[in-house]
Parts: structure tokens; C-alpha cells; sequence
């Protein structure tokens, strides 16, 4: 089984990921990662290039693959780390697919997170006013709830 990470851009899922994956002698995966080697474009290139909906499309397929792909293992052993890109919530047949993994939502403070996006925004919320990522945040929030493992 592997184990999701889901939040907010800039909320710390790479840098959890590596280190449980390094810890636990486990690979990691970023979904963000594979799809910029899929596309051989950066994020923000491809969206600029093909839109939010072939973005979201594309995600959606990397982690329906991602699934598909996981070895027989016992339900309760791991076997892979995976970082979810933080809008990876915004389709319901991604929160459908993560209700039934196992999924930890990184959630630090929103003023964390802000500071981090302003220190070093992310390609794709540069280009955001500060209460337009945040009213952003406020919409994934409940959806993030959604997907959580008890």
C-alpha cells in the first residue's frame, strides 16, 4: 500500500515524502514530478500550453496509474511515499480514488504556508494575489477533509 500526501502548495509534502521514504527505506514518487516527465514541460508550461482541464486530466491518469501499479503486498505494509500535487483534491474522481488509500493532509498554518509561497511561489501561484490563494486554500480545505485517513 502505498502512502498519499496531500496539501497545499508549499505545505511541505516533497520534503515530508523524502524523509519518510529516506526513513523507511521506502521510494518516493511526486505526482507533480511525473507528469512534468510525461509532459517534458514544466507545470506552469503546460497548463500556460494545454489548459486546467488537460492539467487535471493528466493527473488524474497519473494517479489512477499510480494505483494500478502498487505490488501485492499486505494492506498494512507500505510500499511506496507519494506527494500529491495540491489541487490534486479538485476532481471528484481523484478524492474518490484517495478515500480508498491511505492519506496524510500536511496541513501547516496559512500563515506558514504564505510565507513560503511569497519566499519561493510555485510556478503556478505566482501569479496569484495573496487573498486569491488564499480564498484558493479555503476551497481545497473541506475537500482535503474529504480525502483523510482515519
Amino acid at each position: 500500500m502505498k502512502l498519499y500526501i496531500v496539501g497545499f502548495s508549499r505545505a511541505g509534502k516533497s520534503t515530508l515524502g523524502k524523509s519518510l521514504a529516506q526513513h523507511l527505506k521506502l521510494p518516493f514518487i511526486d505526482t507533480d514530478l511525473l507528469i512534468e516527465a510525461h509532459t517534458k514541460q514544466s507545470i506552469a508550461e503546460y497548463v500556460a500550453s494545454s489548459g486546467w482541464d488537460a492539467f487535471r486530466t493528466l493527473e488524474r491518469q497519473i494517479l489512477q496509474e499510480l494505483g494500478e501499479a502498487s505490488p501485492p503486498l499486505p494492506a498494512s505494509k507500505l510500499s511506496q511515499i507519494v506527494a500529491c500535487g495540491g489541487g490534486i483534491v479538485e476532481l471528484a474522481e481523484n478524492r474518490v480514488f484517495l478515500r480508498k488509500q491511505r492519506v496524510i493532509w500536511l496541513n501547516p498554518s496559512w500563515e506558514l504556508i504564505l510565507s513560503r509561497l511569497q519566499k519561493e511561489p510555485s510556478a503556478l501561484c505566482r501569479y496569484y494575489r495573496d487573498d486569491e490563494l488564499h480564498d484558493l486554500y479555503l476551497k481545497r480545505y473541506p475537500l482535503y477533509l474529504e480525502v483523510i485517513s482515519p
